[in-house]
């Protein structure tokens, strides 16, 4: 069984991260290490394991959508603008998450772009990228009808009516009673520990399932993470620019001596390299020299022309349809800048001087942003077939042509 990393996270990669390594039969080993750059020691065995970063609730807001728009896109750009409305924070500042939840709401997630800029950093400097990070409170049950709350000593943090917090106490003790007050909270589960101060509630049924010391809370979040890629598990932040990206330096190490001697190898051909070079540059300079004598005497009227450049005009003007390197190149460089699609075939007609491609696509933003893109390189665009919907993807052919 693979085993999972669970890292609880401080307020910044400089703080004490408690971490734990659990299999099949619970806790394997934890530790606490002084900051995120003490943990590269477990770079090889996090490398095999899935890894689950927590950070503080304080650091992130979480808010529901009653009835979010069917469209990620359209979801995401909603979300961000109720998470800027409620935060009174600059949209271009807040990285914005987004999940489904099972009864058809919609979770949103808002945190500081710079802190996510931190953490990435921090974790590309050691060679450990996480498969999920969520705030604590978004790890716990998620139940529309019933809070969920964690009591440590000195904060309180939870979700009610899929709607996250985290504050210090005894200011959350108040808050916690209005929450459980709330219209649509029916019951409470609540985690803590029997020498740490409980909060009770009044007229609300609640449940207590264990302690809130670090071992209970790795086992939950723990068990959160076995059901990654279920509609019920938490809202993950690493989306869009902050999604997981395969680490190929983490691979290529050990192959990093092997390169170094092939290096040395090929320098050495290049100096034996470089004098064949030079003769052949000598050689050219004096084919060069007679295929210019013999153009100026085949054409005459074009003496002063180098000869590809006339041999070029001469292609263009008998056969327009001679478009295949240029509308290739515009094609090739319009798509890096939307790698959302996805290319599943592709064919050049000659008599027509133009591309007929199959593409496939999750969003339709994204067909319509290549088009634009190929449209400011001066290339025509048709649909000839128009777009269809195959389960979660859209499946379209797109025309290119010069214009």
């Amino acid at each position: 069984m693979k085993e999972t990393l669970i890292l609880l996270l401080g307020q910044s990669p400089e703080a004490p991260v408690r971490w734990a390594f659990l299999g099949e039969g619970g806790i394997l080993q934890a530790d606490v290490a002084p900051s995120l750059a003490d943990l590269e020691p477990l770079r090889a065995r996090a490398g095999d394991a899935k890894v689950v970063a927590v950070l503080p609730g304080e650091l992130a807001a979480m808010r529901v959508m009653a009835a979010p728009p069917r469209a990620a896109s359209k979801f995401r750009a909603a979300a961000a603008f109720l998470l800027e409305d409620e935060l009174a924070e600059n949209l271009e500042t807040l990285h914005v998450a987004v999940m489904r939840h099972p009864d058809g709401a919609g979770l949103a997630l808002a945190v500081k772009k710079t802190v996510m800029d931190a953490w990435r950093d921090a974790f590309a400097a050691i060679g450990i990228a996480p498969d999920h990070m969520a705030p604590d409170f978004a790890l716990l049950p998620l139940e529309p009808s019933r809070a969920a709350l964690v009591c440590e000593s000195d904060r309180l943090f939870g979700v009610f009516a899929l709607q996250g917090f985290a504050i210090e106490r005894p200011l959350a003790d108040a808050l916690a009673v209005m929450i459980a007050d709330a219209e649509g909270v029916d019951s409470v589960i609540a985690f803590g520990d029997a020498d740490t101060e409980r909060v009770e509630y009044l007229d609300k049924p609640i449940e207590w399932r264990g302690g809130a010391d670090d071992a209970s809370m790795f086992r939950l979040y723990a068990g959160a993470a076995k059901t990654a890629g279920q509609a019920a598990f938490a809202p993950n932040l690493l989306q869009g620019a902050y999604r997981k990206r395969r680490d190929w330096r983490a691979d290529f190490a050990p192959w990093r001596r092997a390169a170094a001697l092939a290096a040395a190898c090929l320098a050495a051909m290049v100096a034996g390299v470089v004098a064949d070079g030079v003769r052949s540059a000598r050689l050219a300079d004096r084919l060069d020299a007679e295929a210019l004598a013999l153009h100026q005497t085949a054409f005459p009227d074009e003496a002063g022309a180098a000869p590809r450049a006339h041999a070029r005009r001469v292609l263009a003007a008998g056969r327009q349809s001679a478009q295949f390197l240029p509308l290739s190149t515009h094609f090739a460089e319009s798509l890096e800048e939307h790698d959302a699609i996805q290319v599943d075939r592709i064919r050049y007609n000659a008599s027509r001087g133009e591309f007929s491609i199959n593409l496939r696509f999750a969003d339709i933003n994204d067909l319509e942003g290549l088009k634009r893109s190929l449209a400011e390189r001066g290339v025509e665009t048709s649909e000839p077939g128009g777009v269809r919907r195959t389960g979660n993807v859209f499946i379209g052919e797109l025309r290119v042509r010069a214009s």
